[in-house]
């Protein structure tokens, strides 16, 4: 597990005032970005969201054992308002084994829907967010969550995608001596 990071501010998908794709779990089109993260903690994850500070710590995880959940969060940031002043965009989440087939699809998730526009260079936390628990008969390996972020409002939409490790559990043996 590591510690990230991230000022607040949408500078994060810029470099030289230039959109900056080059890591895969960032993207941006036009104005409107968004990071993506694993995380096996959300809890923790949504408390520290709700702690105002110059920047945000992200509990990123790349390793799950079978049985533990872990979940990706969706920051973004720039959509467009409508006449209304709301933004409407949306996440297809798509989750591929290690073979590369479909483990699980989820369609037109809510990023920011009907709720205004944030401020310049503010972070948003996507309200739907999706994860899994690998049961037994799931395979080890690295999983792929790959994501097609969507501002309804500008028509800009982006790939980005991030993968974790899942592992056998430990189990420990109870040995009566």
């Amino acid at each position: 597990m590591c510690l990230l990071s991230y000022s607040v501010n949408s500078e994060e998908w810029h470099t030289n005032n230039k959109p900056d794709n080059s890591n895969s779990f960032q993207g941006s089109s036009g104005e409107f970005g968004a990071m993506i993260f694993m995380t096996t903690d959300s809890q923790k994850m949504l408390d520290n969201w709700e702690t105002p500070t110059p920047g945000y710590h992200i509990l990123e995880s790349e390793n799950v054992e079978k049985g533990q959940p872990i979940e990706a969060l969706v920051l973004f940031s720039g959509c467009s308002p409508n006449a209304d002043g709301n933004c409407i965009a949306e996440v297809d989440y798509q989750i591929l084994k290690p073979d590369g087939s479909i483990y699980a699809e989820y369609k037109n998730t809510e990023l920011w829907k009907n709720k205004p526009a944030l401020p310049k260079g503010q972070l948003g936390l996507a309200i739907d967010r999706v994860g899994l628990i690998a049961e037994d008969n799931d395979p080890i390996g690295v999983y792929k969550v790959t994501c097609v972020v969507k501002d309804l409002v500008s028509n800009n939409k982006f790939f980005i995608y991030s993968s974790f490790k899942v592992n056998e559990a430990n189990k420990q043996i109870n040995k009566d001596t």
